[in-house]
């Protein structure tokens, strides 16, 4: 029997991104808590100055950035974390292949705080 005991502070979640398509998505962010974790809070991003995601391929190439930065992330009320990308930049990463990406957020007290990992998926649209 493996046992692994994770006390990784981010969270592992998938995503899929249409390719040649103007991106404008918002993740809502929620977490659990009490003595059940039964109860539901959305994430409170006030405390954070900003967010990184960075994009690579299985060589370890950045292929894609998102910053807040440079607008590409931004948080909202309630949880919300927006991605934004222009459709000129969305092609600017090949479709079919499943990319590796990790999400930083950052403040004076968590410079580099782990918040999101995982993988995604480029996908080419019919008619682009």
């Amino acid at each position: 029997m493996e046992k692994t005991l994770d006390l990784a502070m981010s969270t592992e979640y998938d995503l899929v991104f249409d390719r040649s398509r103007t991106l404008k998505h918002t993740l809502y962010c929620f977490f659990y808590t009490g003595s059940t974790c039964s109860v539901e809070y959305p994430f409170d991003f006030n405390n954070y100055t900003g967010a990184t995601m960075t994009v690579k391929n299985t060589s370890g190439t950045i292929v894609q950035t998102f910053n807040t930065s440079d607008g590409s992330i931004s948080f909202g009320s309630g949880g919300k974390l927006i991605f934004s990308k222009t459709a000129e930049e969305m092609a600017l990463v090949r479709a079919g292949n499943c990319y590796n990406y990790d999400l930083y957020l950052s403040s004076s007290t968590y410079p580099k705080r782990a918040f999101l990992i995982g993988q995604i998926n480029y996908i080419q649209n019919i008619g682009s």
